[in-house]
């Protein structure tokens, strides 16, 4: 299996994307005065979020490995 590695174009690609349809949901929530404007903006934040998790780890408290379970 190939290893996969962390690529900044496509990461600034992505976060284009997300900007894209998030404002694009807010344009056309003011523009329309239509609540079904709520779902690209909210689905855009939804993806920030697990952008943001993705990408800012906490590296200072790294979480232990699951407790081996040895029964003899």
């Amino acid at each position: 299996m190939l290893p996969l590695g962390f690529s900044w174009g496509a990461f600034f690609v992505y976060v284009a994307a997300l900007i894209f349809v998030t404002l694009g949901g807010v344009w056309g929530l003011i523009e329309s005065h239509h609540p079904a404007f709520l779902v690209p903006i909210l689905i855009g934040l939804f993806y920030f979020y697990l952008c943001w998790e993705a990408v800012v780890e906490d590296e200072d408290n790294p979480t232990a490995p699951p407790a081996s379970k040895n029964h003899g």
